[in-house]
């Protein structure tokens, strides 16, 4: 899983990327302290965030789509 910390339109964005699948999370810079309030936070989250991705690529998986 990979997690990127940007910062755009006074907002950090914290972004975890698994495989096709990505979840973001925007914090105003004015409700932290600063990029290791970020970083600490991210790792808070890295299970959480996993476990969702887990539950996506099912219910991805689950659509039934038909093969091209």
């Amino acid at each position: 899983m990979r997690i990127t910390v940007s910062s755009w339109n006074d907002k950090y964005q914290l972004r975890f990327e698994l495989d096709r699948f990505e979840q973001i999370f925007k914090i105003g810079h004015d409700e932290v302290s600063g990029l290791e309030e970020i970083q600490t936070m991210g790792a808070a989250l890295a299970e959480s965030a996993l476990l969702r991705f887990v539950s996506m690529r099912d219910s991805h998986r689950n659509l039934n789509i038909p093969s091209k």
